[in-house]
């Protein structure tokens, strides 16, 4: 390992250094510092965005089987009610 980096970093910068997209060690974990951190952020939001998912999925079943106790108001008019 380089300079205590994670076991990802170390993976990613060894293929950046044997694709012979960089030459240099260190330029090689900066870059894979780069990488990986952003690969970690897409997933975090990603498992967040799930997760509301997850959410509204649940709160609408709950509506639907008449169980919530959720304030619920459908305000789409429909085509032959006129207000």
């Amino acid at each position: 390992m380089y300079k205590n980096n994670d076991e990802a970093i170390d993976w990613e910068a060894k293929r950046l250094l044997d694709d012979g997209i960089y030459t240099d060690t260190e330029q090689a974990y900066l870059e894979a510092e780069k990488i990986v951190i952003n690969m970690r952020e897409q997933a975090k939001q990603h498992q967040i965005k799930q997760q509301f998912k997850m959410k509204i999925k649940s709160i609408k079943k709950q509506i639907g089987n008449g169980y919530a106790d959720i304030p619920y108001v459908n305000k789409r008019k429909h085509w032959g009610e006129h207000k």
